[in-house]
């Protein structure tokens, strides 16, 4: 029992550090590059934007959010590999749709754009979190 106990003492603190260290992250959905505001209810003329803070993450990372349509069609994939420094204390990322492409404008084709959607969050390959968001 006393074996027990003193594992116990020294295997806690190792079980805290690792959590401390563990990543962290707090996400905003926007339509301003500049000012990071909250928004939850967009137009097919915005752009939206996810910004991303993370705490605690190092190394390299692939980042990646699925952009989902009203009919849970993934209408584009945002996929990018990050290299964090060790001494960073945060990093932010950005991913982003746009309802236009170029000059060509799709308001012929919106409808299908129209209603609630959901950005996916996820970090090498793991949800992290789901994002709920309206197109009007």
């Amino acid at each position: 029992m006393v074996i027990g106990l003193l594992l116990i003492g020294i295997c806690w603190p190792m079980i805290l550090l690792a959590q401390a260290q563990s990543p962290t992250f707090y996400s905003i959905l926007t339509k301003d590059k500049t000012r990071l505001n909250p928004v939850t209810s967009f137009s097919t003329t915005d752009q939206i934007y996810l910004y991303t803070i993370w705490t605690s993450l190092k190394g390299d990372h692939e980042i990646k959010v699925l952009w989902i349509r009203p009919d849970k069609t993934v209408q584009e994939t945002s996929r990018f590999t990050v290299k964090i420094p060790p001494n960073a204390q945060n990093y932010t990322t950005r991913a982003w749709l746009f309802f236009k492409k170029g000059l060509l404008n799709i308001s012929s084709i919106e409808e299908k754009f129209i209603g609630p959607w959901k950005a996916r969050l996820f970090l090498d390959e793991k949800i992290m979190a789901e994002y709920g968001f309206s197109v009007s």
